[in-house]
């Protein structure tokens, strides 16, 4: 199973994409990414084994959902039409 602790600075949004590129299950050990999981949890883009908040410890990225597969598939509002 791919280890990652380290990943894309940035927004959730980047670093789904970057889970994305990868296979799955990721495990994810970096607090920073593990943060950005609980927003991608959160909003339903990813299913993820995650760490109690405030305990150290790994987070799996299980799936890309629906929700996430459709927020990298839409037009970036930072690209000019």
């Amino acid at each position: 199973m791919p280890k990652n602790s380290g990943g894309v600075d940035g927004m959730p949004l980047e670093y789904l994409r970057e889970i994305s590129r990868g296979s799955l299950p990721l495990e994810v050990s970096g607090v920073t990414q593990i943060d950005k999981l609980r927003v991608l949890a959160a909003a339903d883009m990813v299913i993820a084994d995650l760490p109690e908040v405030g305990k150290a410890g790994s987070a799996i990225v299980r799936e890309i959902t629906g929700y996430g597969r459709a927020a990298l598939s839409a037009p970036s509002p930072n690209k000019l039409a």
